[in-house]
């Protein structure tokens, strides 16, 4: 079965209403459905309920959506060597966007689907192709 890393900001598209939250809707219902997995870091727990709480300012709500995911992502964790390969990392401009890369690797997912690509945009995109929700929808879903 297909695995697919999904980046905290294309949860937060769907989440918040914004720019790829229909895509965000299509690529969690065929999670739903059984057709790929879909993880997520750990660490994008914390940061979902932080802008979450922020943004919709509504703790029963927050609540309510970050149990829903919950039903079809799963969280993946990432032990040190992967967080140390992160930081050692220097295509990487942003440290956390290495850890979320690393822990897909980690996950052994097929694909990393992030709404913010042009962080992706070096030599590291040949160990684990980066999309864009609709790219990721266009060329890989059923």
């Amino acid at each position: 079965m297909t695995k697919v890393f999904i980046d905290t900001n294309v949860i937060l598209d769907h989440a918040l209403d914004r720019a790829f939250a229909e895509e965000a809707e299509n690529i969690f219902s065929m999670s739903e459905r059984g057709e790929i997995i879909c993880y997520i870091s750990a660490g994008s727990l914390y940061t979902l309920a932080y802008v979450m709480e922020k943004a919709l300012k509504n703790m029963n709500l927050v609540r309510e959506k970050l149990l829903l995911y919950l039903t079809f992502i799963t969280p993946a964790f990432s032990l040190p060597y992967y967080f140390e390969q992160a930081i050692h990392d220097e295509a990487f401009d942003d440290i956390e966007d290495a850890f979320q890369y690393y822990t897909a690797l980690q996950a052994e997912c097929d694909f990393f689907v992030t709404a913010n690509i042009k962080d992706f945009n070096k030599g590291q995109l040949s160990k684990l192709p980066v999309l864009k929700p609709d790219d990721y929808l266009l060329n890989f879903s059923k």
